[in-house]
Order: C-alpha cells, then structure tokens, then sequence
C-alpha cells in the first residue's frame, strides 16, 4: 500500500484517539527533522518479533518497487517507460534516452548487482538503479535518495544519472538547511601515464520530488600540449584539481592548476576559490570563470612576444 506523504504525516494522529499513543523511536523522530519531506511512501511489512529494536535494512527488490510502482518484486521484472514514483518517466529522460536494457529486452530483469549504494547521514541512501547501457560504454537510470523506517520505505526525490558503471562514488553534503547529492564519475584513477582525462562531479539538490542536476565540479583533470611555456623541455602536463568545502552560503571550491614539463620542473601554479551560491529558483551559479579556462589560455600566449613600451615623457 502506497500512501501519500500527507496521508503518512497524519496516520498517528488518527491512532492517537484510540487508546495509548504509539511511541516513536528518537532516533526516528531526530532523523526526521533533518531530511526532506517524503514524495513517495511505501508501506513494509510487519518484521518478526525478534528483530524488533533493530534498524530495519531495505531490500534490494524493496527500494526497486519504491522507485518504480510498476516493478514485480517477486519475479525482479522492471516493465519498458516505467514511471517512477513520483510519474516522472525518467527513463525517457534526454540523458538516458538512447539507452537499451543493461541485460536481454523488456521488461528488465533486474539484479542486485544493479543497484549501487552511497552513504548517507540520518539512515538515508543514496542509490542508483542502473537500468540502461549504452554505446560509448556508460550506463544509466534513477539516482534516488531513500530512507526506511520500521513501518515506511520513503524516497525523498529521484532524477536522472548517467555514468560508468566502475568509477561512480555517490554520497550526501549539508549545505546549510540544503541535502546534497553527489556522484563522482572518476576517470583519472588507474590512468595510464600520458593520458588526458577528467574527474566529474555531478551535484544533485531534491525539489518536490525531483532531484535535480544543479552544478558539475570538476574534481580533477589532466590535459597535456606540445607547447607554451618559456624554459619548458618536452610535452607539458596541465593538473588541475579542486576541493570543495560545504557551508551555509554555498559550495566554496578552491582550483588549484599546475604545469610541469616532461622533466617534472614545475612552471607554473595556479589558485582560485570559486563560490557557487544557491539561488531563490533552485539553481547555481558560480562566482568567477572556471580557473581551467584561464590555464589553458596560457598554452597560446607567445611570452617571447614584447610589450610596447610607455612612451616618454617629454
């Protein structure tokens, strides 16, 4: 049975007239304080007598049903354009449109190894329903923020996500009153040496049910160029790489760029504290250019060229 968030916020009110209230854990009554309001409710069945006081773990059959009402639980079949919770159609979403079942054709049957978990503060999960492979080799589905309690499995906003299946790391950050999402896709880990690539991070705010791409970080990148830099020896490495710092005013993200040569001298460095502040509409923007912009600027300028001088005076 499914109920709605309203439905789950008065249903102890209505068992409060009948004979003694029914206790709430503080733990519970603590975690609720800090999450968003549910957009989708799934009620769970009873545990046995011997679990009681236990923190109740959610299945992997339980949190696909969550995400998608339509799931079979007991045969793990996921039909074709099935609607998530909250009747949004994310699997026909622009970023996961060209995607074909990660396994035979429809309805999907689903696995465990399908769903990747990330951590997250107050008993709520990040997780990821990786429903849909595509060409260039990347996969996709529901990123969703979960919670179960004794009596409810909750979900708190699902979106779209689209990454490799081996790299991506998903987790939570408070920003202020603000829960965050993040995904990292990391492509620099186990790089072979000489090889350009890029560390993503994609960061996820939950509105109405929705979970919504609001900035993408670049956690690190590696480029490298034949040339463009004085006293250089060889092909040139750019590095950039960030760290960013969670507070009530926004994401503060100092970049930090370096330029060495194939000798290891290193040129060059580079750093830029970056804002992104959180705006009335939900959205993010950032304070200043991305400092990889500026470096990479740096390769065509010619610093042999002379500056004209001031004329004289008189």
């Amino acid at each position: 049975m499914r109920l709605a968030p309203l439905a789950a916020a008065l249903l102890p009110l209505a068992f409060s007239g009948c004979g003694a209230p029914q206790e709430r854990s503080r733990l519970e009554d603590q975690s609720r304080r800090v999450v968003p309001l549910p957009a989708c409710v799934f009620h769970l069945p009873a545990r046995r007598a011997e679990s009681a006081g236990t923190m109740r773990r959610l299945r992997d059959t339980e949190i696909a049903n969550l995400i998608f009402p339509s799931f079979d639980p007991e045969k793990r079949l996921l039909p074709k354009s099935a609607p998530v919770c909250t009747g949004e159609s994310l699997l026909e979403a622009p970023e996961l449109a060209d995607g074909k079942p990660v396994r035979g054709g429809w309805p999907l049957a689903e696995k465990e190894e399908d769903l990747l978990y990330g951590s997250g503060g107050d008993r709520i999960k990040v997780v990821w329903l990786r429903a849909l492979v595509f060409g260039d080799g990347t996969v996709g589905g529901p990123l969703a923020i979960v919670r179960g309690t004794e009596r409810f499995a909750e979900l708190y906003a699902a979106g779209p996500y689209r990454g490799h299946t081996d790299r991506v790391s998903l987790g939570t950050q408070r920003m202020g009153p603000e829960l965050l999402v993040t995904a990292e896709d990391d492509g620099c880990t186990g790089r072979k040496p000489g090889e350009a690539c890029e560390n993503v991070m994609g960061v996820f705010l939950p509105r109405s049910g929705e979970l919504r791409r609001v900035v993408d970080v670049l956690a690190e990148r590696i480029a490298y160029a034949g040339q463009g830099e004085r006293g250089a020896e060889g092909t040139l490495q750019y590095r950039l790489t960030s760290a960013p710092e969670y507070r009530d005013d926004g994401i503060h993200l100092v970049e930090n760029v370096r330029i060495t040569d194939e000798s290891g001298t290193e040129l060059r460095v580079l750093e830029r504290e970056r804002l992104f502040a959180l705006s009335d509409k939900g959205t993010m923007a950032s304070s200043d250019p991305p400092l990889w912009d500026t470096a990479v600027k740096l390769k065509f300028e010619k610093p042999d060229t002379p500056r004209a001088r001031p004329p004289r005076r008189p």
